[in-house]
């Protein structure tokens, strides 16, 4: 082979050396301890507004807020807060997006309020009421996200709104 063959050829296997590990970490063939560890330690899930960063919580800790979603129709009522779950981004009030590279870091410059989603038999301040139909929604809101489940949107939105309300 000349020379400009034989180099070609390092760059090719070196090439497929360095995309396999990136390949197989994405399949089924990558190590479970790996991913159990990615599992286990789950990246810090905040959201900024303003110069306050909200930091979702599932420590037994002190919260700044503690919100109890309920999802029962009965209880719309009754909720400090009534949110529309909506599947299109245009006809959302608030909307929350992220992406599989976002950002795991709470690091902020402001103020850092903790919020817990709590069951319900632990207090509340708080109490959401969260549906797809809600004729009654106080708010819409969309959520596209790789970290952040619908009701954890919604706990992270009411802790924004009741700061903002004082």
């Amino acid at each position: 082979m000349e020379l400009p063959q034989k180099a070609l050829v390092v760059l090719v296997v070196a090439g497929i050396a360095a995309a396999v590990p990136a390949y197989v970490a994405g399949t089924r063939f990558a190590a479970a301890p790996a991913a159990s560890a990615a599992v286990a330690a789950a990246p810090d899930r905040c959201f900024t507004a303003d110069a306050v960063t909200y930091q979702l919580s599932s420590q037994t800790g002190p919260a700044d807020y503690r919100v109890k979603i309920d999802a029962s129709s009965q209880s719309s009522s009754h909720a400090d807060l009534r949110i529309q779950l909506v599947d299109k981004v245009d006809s959302a009030d608030f909307a929350l997006v992220d992406d599989v590279g976002a950002h795991d870091t709470c690091a902020s410059s402001g103020v850092t309020r903790t919020v817990r989603v709590v069951d319900d038999a632990g207090p509340a301040d708080l109490t959401l009421s969260l549906s797809a139909d809600a004729a009654d929604a106080d708010v819409k809101l969309f959520v596209h996200s790789t970290r952040f489940s619908s009701g954890d949107a919604a706990a992270l939105f009411a802790a924004m709104r009741r700061h903002q309300r004082g």
